[in-house]
């Protein structure tokens, strides 16, 4: 009799004990984002411009086109806060894209204010202000999203983020889940929200196409 008291005992401190350890090893929940835009509209940000490229046909992208890109090369541009779309209503992963995320919120210019070519901002505008986020719940964008951008993925669209201790890492990346991917990333301020530094870039077989922009003092 006593020795089954003494098992039951044991079985019950055991069970506690368990308890306790999934409770610890369990995530804190993520605190609902309190985001507000650290950029404001009629915010200018200066960019110095890079091409690298080792073929002027690469995958999507004409002769024309990539033609274009390298006149700007060495250059300097500006991107013009127009816009920032309102922040409620975000509610997951999906809603953040379509809401924060996948909306124009720049133009751009040559430092001189001079007009770039449309083929050319229509590649620079969707990777800035995609790179433009709201401030406020790092933890929560980082939980969103897978942390890192795969040598080879089967989705035809990935989404990434990061949270790191000087700033925040955020991509698009989209596939044809054969032999080209495409898309942007960039590492964002912590403090205001606006891209430190952005890659665009557009892969095709053996061939490859790099537009970065870093951000300089005005």
């Amino acid at each position: 009799m006593k020795r089954s008291a003494l098992l039951a005992v044991a079985i019950a401190v055991t069970f506690v004990v368990g308890v306790g350890v999934l409770v610890a090893m369990r995530p804190a929940p993520i605190a609902t984002p309190d985001f507000e835009w650290g950029v404001h509209i009629g915010d200018s940000f200066r960019y110095e411009i890079a091409i690298h490229g080792n073929y002027p046909l690469a995958g999507r992208l004409s002769h024309q086109t990539f033609e274009e890109m390298l006149l700007i090369n060495g250059t300097t541009i500006r991107a013009n806060v127009t816009s920032l779309p309102p922040l409620d209503g975000i509610t997951n992963s999906s809603s953040f894209f379509s809401e924060v995320v996948n909306v124009s919120k720049v133009i751009c210019v040559f430092d001189n204010g001079s007009e770039i070519h449309n083929d050319t901002e229509a590649i620079l505008v969707p990777a800035i202000s995609g790179c433009i986020l709201p401030i406020g719940g790092w933890q929560y964008i980082d939980s969103l999203y897978q942390d890192e951008i795969p040598y080879f993925s089967s989705s035809l669209q990935l989404m990434v983020s990061r949270l790191y201790p000087d700033h925040f890492f955020f991509g698009y990346i989209l596939s044809n889940n054969i032999d080209s991917n495409w898309g942007w990333y960039g590492n964002v301020s912590l403090s205001n929200g606006a891209p430190i530094s952005v890659m665009w870039k557009n892969n095709h077989q053996y061939l490859t196409v790099y537009l970065e922009l870093t951000l300089v003092d005005d």
